[in-house]
């Protein structure tokens, strides 16, 4: 019974040491370096037309594959600070309101050799957004709406310190289900040029 045993115990141990030699498959290994960041975001866009000012915010975090491959995965939120007219107008008695947009969702951002001091992106965000009126005693049962959002762009970055990145980008922003008054899918649709103040571990 002690042999049995002794043997049983020694089979365990030399098992456990071939599992442990074999080194396990994961999705990111340990080399990888993490961190992350925050950045207030100024930009210019078309809406209806029109140009208008945006403000904004990016949160993300920082995946380092290596010297020559980063991932950052974040959400924004964006708005425009401007007003710009409702296009189309057919409503008789009621003036042609002003009109306001927001916008944001879930950031994917692909960063090629991040360590150089100058270098490019490509982003793209993926979410919703709301269009309404800026007039407020509209007599109108609906004054604003909601729709689908996609703005895919590309950036260039300027590293300034190793805590601080300037970036400045170009973008499509793609707006979908709009149905309001004075708007539409093309309208709410449009270029967009941003600059980011980026701050954090990158």
């Amino acid at each position: 019974m002690t042999k049995f045993l002794t043997l049983s115990l020694l089979l365990v141990i030399a098992i456990s040491v071939d599992t442990k030699a074999q080194e396990s498959q994961t999705l990111f290994s340990s080399d990888i370096d993490h961190g992350g960041f925050g950045a207030p975001v100024f930009g210019v866009t078309f809406v209806n037309g029109q140009a208008t000012y945006l403000r904004g915010f990016r949160g993300a975090w920082v995946i380092n594959f290596s010297e020559q491959h980063s991932v950052h995965i974040g959400l924004a939120r964006y708005r425009t600070q401007s007003d710009f007219d409702a296009t189309g107008w057919t409503i008789p008695n009621i003036r042609k309101p002003d009109m306001r947009t927001s916008y944001g969702g879930f950031e994917l951002e692909y960063v090629n050799r991040s360590h150089r001091l100058v270098h490019y992106s490509i982003q793209t965000l993926i979410g919703s957004g709301n269009v309404r009126f800026r007039n407020r005693g509209i007599d109108l049962n609906r004054t604003s709406d909601s729709y689908f959002v996609i703005q895919p762009g590309v950036n260039l970055n300027l590293n300034i310190t190793h805590w601080f990145r300037l970036s400045g980008g170009l973008f499509y922003r793609y707006a979908g289900g709009v149905n309001l008054e004075g708007t539409g899918d093309s309208g709410i649709s449009g270029i967009t040029s941003f600059v980011g103040l980026r701050f954090g571990k990158f």
